[in-house]
């Protein structure tokens, strides 16, 4: 039985960590230039790490909880385009032993998909900067009738023509899963990326690295 490994992206295989707080500050100063006052404050970047993984909008409504959807939009276009540079420029991390993870995963047989809320530009920035899109089918993305991370499993099942007993969730936070939970398929937990461990506590096994996936999933 073939099975479909659906990764989320940041805190799994990728951090912008590096450069994300300055990206909300050039993004906040861009805005707030063309509409003055929209923004007061800048998040922390711990602040904005807290939230990575979940859909743009619940981002921006916890950190930015009452703001008119106006200036909401413009940062929204404006953190896209300057994440994607920092992206280009290999400014983020890869985590250790992924390239290689990936490919014995892919040599062992397994479909290997991204399934991140992250938007699309973002996400085929990271996978062409690093040399990373060779080891993905083709790419879903949150967007259109695709609203959650849950969803995107559902359409690759669709697409792949397989059931959740084939689908495994990899991810670092609740809304792995959430997702993970809302198709029914099996789930496996890191601990090394943004999330909080209590948050995917108990809903599977748990990698304290990205290459301990290959023994976990293929035993060797």
């Amino acid at each position: 039985m073939r099975a479909l490994i659906a990764f989320d992206l940041d805190g799994v295989i990728y951090s912008s960590e590096p450069f994300l707080g300055e990206a909300y500050r050039e993004g906040i100063v861009a805005v707030n230039a063309k509409i003055p006052g929209s923004f007061p404050r800048v998040p922390s970047t711990r602040e904005i790490l807290d939230q990575v993984g979940w859909p743009v909008p619940v981002i921006f409504s916890r950190l930015f909880p009452g703001l008119n959807r106006a200036p909401l939009d413009l940062l929204y276009t404006e953190i896209l385009g300057i994440i994607c540079v920092h992206v280009a420029r290999r400014e983020g991390i890869v985590f250790p032993g992924v390239a290689e993870t990936l490919a014995a995963l892919q040599e062992s047989g397994f479909l290997l998909a991204i399934a991140s809320n992250g938007r699309r530009p973002y996400i085929e920035a990271v996978l062409g900067a690093h040399d990373l899109r060779r080891y993905f089918t083709d790419l879903m993305t949150v967007g259109g009738p695709i609203k959650e991370k849950g969803d995107l499993l559902r359409a690759y099942m669709a697409a792949q023509a397989i059931v959740a007993a084939q689908i495994i969730m990899v991810g670092d936070r609740a809304s792995d899963v959430e997702a993970a939970a809302a198709v029914g398929c099996r789930f496996i937990g890191c601990d090394y990326g943004h999330g909080h461990r209590a948050e995917i506590e108990g809903a599977g096994p748990v990698v304290s690295s990205f290459d301990q996936l290959t023994q976990l999933l293929t035993g060797e």
